[in-house]
C-alpha cells in the first residue's frame, strides 16, 4: 500500500548518481557494481548538514573505489534529497528501492525523515546507517527491540545530552538549567529530555523548560521567561537557523551565563547571530582542526576547497563515517547485496575505523555505539572554533 501511495509522486524526484568514476568497472567474476542509496537534506531546513553529509558519503566510495571497490566490485552511490521532509524521504526511499535497486542506505543526520523508514526497511531488507540520533529510530520505545535494519553510527541522542550535561555541571559548576527547543523537532526533542533527566539526577536543577513551534519566528516571549528562573546556563538543541534565534532572543533577554548546546551550536553558527559570541559550549563528534586525529581534518579541507564553503563542516565526517560502517560489513558478507546477511553483519560491526581517528562498535541489543564519548567546543575570540574538552559517560 505504502508503495502505491507514493508512486505516481516518484516521477517527479530528481536524483545524482555518483560512483566515483568507476562505474563501468566490474569484479573479475563479472558481477556489476554494488549500488547503495544516500538520502540527505540537501535543499530544506537542514541542508548546511545535510549537503556536506552528502559530499563525505560520495567521497568516501570515491575512496573506496580507487582502492578496488567491495572484493572487486565497485560501489554506485545515488543520492537523494528528503528536503528534511518525512513525506519527501519516503519518496525519495522508494526511488532508491524501487527504481534504482540499491542495496543499503546512508542516511541523514535526520530523525524525522528516518524514523518513517523502519517499516519500509525491514519489509524490503534494506539495511539503513546513519546519524539519526534520536533512540526510536534505531530501537522500538515499547519493546526495547532494536529495529532489524536501522543503525546508529554515532552516540546516541541521551549519550550526546548526557555528556553536555555532565560537562555543565563538572566543568561549568552549573547548579540550574533551562531548555529552550522545539518539541516538533525529533532531533531537538530528543536531546532536551535526557539532558533534564541528567541534570536533575546528577545534583543540578532545571528550572525553566520553554519552547516554541516550527512557524514561531520569535522566541522572546520564552526567552523573558528563561531569565525570570535565573538558570546558570541554557541548553539549545535545534537546527542552526533556530538555535540562532534562540541565542540572540536570550541575549536580548539580558541572559549573561552560559549557552550551552548540541552540535548545531557549530559553525556558521558564529558568523550568524547578531549578539557577542561568548560562554558558548557545544558537542562535537571531531576534533576537525587537528590534523593528527584520524582523517577528519583532511576531508573537512578537501570539502571546504572543492565545495567554496568558508568554514569546515562535521558531517562531512558523517557521510565518511556511515560508509565505512556499511562497508565494512559488505566486505563480510558472501553477497553484498543481500540486506538480511548485512544486516548481520552491521549487528556485528567491532573496531571500525572512523574519521575521528577513534573506532566504532555497535551493540547488538541496541544497533547504537557501544564504545562512543564526545568533544566539547567553543569559540575563541576571533570566533574559531576550538576543542576544550572531551566527555565519556556511560
Amino acid at each position: 500500500m505504502k508503495k502505491l501511495i507514493v508512486f505516481m509522486l516518484l516521477l517527479g524526484l530528481t536524483f545524482s548518481v555518483f560512483a566515483g568514476g568507476a562505474t563501468e568497472q566490474s569484479s573479475l567474476k563479472g558481477e556489476g557494481p554494488i549500488k547503495i542509496g544516500s538520502i540527505q537534506d540537501l535543499s530544506g531546513g537542514a541542508s548546511t548538514a545535510g549537503q556536506p553529509n552528502a559530499w563525505g558519503a560520495e567521497y568516501a566510495v570515491k575512496v573506496i573505489n580507487e582502492k578496488g571497490g567491495i572484493n572487486g566490485r565497485m560501489l554506485e552511490i545515488t543520492t537523494m534529497d528528503c528536503k528534511n521532509d518525512a513525506a519527501e524521504g519516503v519518496m525519495a526511499y522508494r526511488k532508491l528501492v524501487d527504481e534504482v535497486g540499491v542495496a543499503a542506505i546512508i542516511g541523514p543526520p535526520l530523525s524525522n525523515p528516518a524514523a518513517a523508514w523502519v517499516e519500509l526497511s525491514e519489509e524490503d531488507s534494506i539495511p539503513i546507517v546513519g546519524h539519526f540520533m534520536d533512540e526510536v529510530c534505531t530501537t522500538n520505545p515499547d519493546t526495547g527491540k532494536p529495529y532489524p535494519y536501522m543503525f546508529l553510527a554515532e552516540p546516541s541522542s541521551a549519550i550526546q545530552s548526557y555528556c553536555m550535561a555532565e560537562y555543565a555541571l563538572t566543568k561549568l559548576g552549573a547548579k540550574t538549567a533551562a531548555t529552550l527547543y522545539n518539541p516538533g523537532n525529533a532531533f531537538a526533542k530528543s536531546q532536551a529530555a535526557p539532558f533534564v533527566q541528567y541534570m536533575n539526577a546528577n545534583g543540578g536543577k532545571v528550572v525553566s523548560e520553554q519552547t516554541f513551534s516550527w512557524t514561531d519566528k520569535d522566541y522572546s516571549a520564552q526567552a523573558i521567561k528563561i531569565v525570570a528562573a535565573k538558570p546558570d546556563v541554557v541548553f539549545l538543541c535545534d537546527y542552526l537557523p533556530q538555535n540562532v534565534t534562540s541565542y540572540d532572543a536570550l541575549r536580548d533577554a539580558g541572559f549573561k551565563g552560559a549557552i550551552i548546546g548540541a552540535n548545531t551550536l557549530s559553525l556558521p553558527f558564529a558568523t550568524m547571530v547578531k549578539n557577542k559570541v561568548n560562554d558558548v559550549y557545544f558537542l562535537q563528534n571531531y576534533d576537525m582542526l587537528n590534523s593528527n586525529v584520524g582523517n577528519i581534518n583532511e576531508l573537512v579541507t578537501k570539502h571546504m576547497k572543492e565545495t567554496g564553503t568558508a568554514a569546515p563542516a562535521a558531517n562531512v565526517g558523517f557521510g565518511w563515517d556511515a560508509v565505512q560502517v556499511l562497508a565494512q560489513a559488505m566486505r563480510m558478507a558472501k553477497d553484498p547485496t543481500d540486506g538480511k546477511e548485512v544486516a548481520d553483519l552491521l549487528r556485528k560491526t567491532d573496531n571500525v575505523m572512523l574519521s575521528s581517528g577513534s573506532t566504532i562498535t555497535i551493540d547488538p541489543a541496541t544497533h547504537r555505539p557501544s564504545n562512543m564519548g564526545m568533544y566539547i567546543a567553543d569559540y575563541d575570540e576571533k570566533l574559531s572554533l576550538r576543542i576544550v574538552d572531551f566527555i565519556k559517560v556511560n
